[in-house]
């Protein structure tokens, strides 16, 4: 059986609470991550990549940068004459709550395709994941329900924002916890599960009708010793995003050559909206190490182990170290500026020192001037 008899549903706007800077005008899934991409083109290009080609993505608020990213599916291989990609706003204020709240409203879009099963993920994690093989080890197991973890996974500041499971050598979920009483063993997952789509709507119709919305505690610890619950290792790279600390390091991590190798491998590819621009441009007195800079930059100063998105001028003079700056930014001349996560648009004038930590990178928001 193949991954075509998938329906893939992906939440946009997961642990954006937790990131609210830099949610304010977006949501989670068209958070930019580096230089290039966004967050919600990692789940996509997965489900793309493992011939998933029916694909919805949910979204609360703040959703036409996420529109405008997204268009057609195309740049997905998504733009299909039947499945393909679709966007699922809220029918009305406040109607996804919850992820059972959201399921029972979208029971028309869910119950309307011909898939056998319903993979749900988010935008909140970055990975490169085939999930191909998920399904193999779903049908082998005989499971009901299937989860993703990651041994290898950045630890995520607030780990309390994923599912927490104790797992025995099988792969069998034993326990679905809450986060004041794990322990050290226990895994946590970002939520990401493999599930029939008549199991889930079943589940999902009982517990509306019991006046229920809790995923983990009205359905999954009640039926943990009743249906069989297993997770799934996801051996490669993975960072779950639930603080702006969390942002940051994934960030960083890009610095690593495995890590970009493990991302970003060409048999797997990630796909991004295209925006085309020129080759970045560097000053004869400029300097860059250990940087990704993205085209259409003009590099006249200092860079140093940072993160430079599309469209970034840095002036002469300028020194940018351990940065995050998103696209179309400008850095005046002979600026100072270390640890930070610079927004779109942001204009930094002549001579300014902006300072921050790894342990509390400074944020400075979108189209602001400094």
């Amino acid at each position: 059986m193949g991954s075509n008899n998938i329906l893939g549903l992906i939440f946009a706007n997961t642990f954006e609470e937790n990131v609210p800077e830099i949610t304010a005008h977006r949501t989670m899934g068209s958070v930019p991550f580096g230089g290039k991409y966004r967050l919600i083109d990692f789940p996509l290009s997965n489900m793309s990549n493992s011939g998933i080609n029916n694909v919805g993505v949910i979204t609360k608020s703040n959703f036409l940068s996420l529109m405008d990213h997204l268009g057609t599916g195309n740049a997905w291989d998504l733009a299909k004459r039947r499945s393909g990609l679709t966007i699922l706003p809220p029918y009305k204020e406040h109607s996804f709550n919850s992820i059972i709240e959201t399921l029972y409203t979208l029971h028309g879009f869910i119950e309307h395709g011909t898939e056998e099963y319903v993979l749900i993920d988010n935008a909140g994690c970055v990975s490169n994941f085939n999930y191909r093989k998920l399904l193999e080890f779903h049908e082998h197991k005989g499971a009901d329900i299937t989860f993703i973890y990651s041994k290898k996974s950045r630890e995520c500041e607030k780990q309390s924002e994923g599912t927490a499971l104790d797992i025995d050598a099988d792969g069998k979920v034993t326990k679905v916890l809450l986060p004041s009483i794990t322990h050290s063993d226990t895994t946590y997952t970002s939520g990401a599960f493999l599930i029939k789509k008549d199991l889930l709507m079943n589940m999902v119709r009982n517990l509306v009708a019991e006046n229920k919305n809790d995923f983990t505690r009205d359905f999954l610890q009640p039926n943990v010793n009743k249906l069989k619950i297993y997770a799934y290792e996801n051996t490669g790279y993975c960072a779950i995003i639930t603080s702006m600390k969390d942002y940051y390091r994934a960030s960083m991590d890009l610095m690593n050559p495995q890590v970009r190798a493990d991302l970003f491998n060409p048999k797997h590819p990630i796909y991004t909206k295209v925006r085309d621009d020129m080759p970045s441009r560097y000053g004869l007195e400029s300097s860059v190490k250990g940087s990704l800079i993205a085209q259409g930059c003009t590099i006249d100063g200092t860079v140093e182990n940072s993160i430079i998105s599309k469209g970034v001028r840095i002036g002469k003079g300028a020194h940018v170290k351990n940065c995050i700056i998103m696209q179309d930014t400008v850095i005046g001349e002979n600026a100072d500026l270390s640890h930070l996560i610079i927004d779109k648009d942001v204009t930094v004038s002549e001579g300014k020192t902006i300072i921050g930590c790894e342990s509390y990178p400074m944020y400075i928001g979108k189209r602001s001037v400094i």
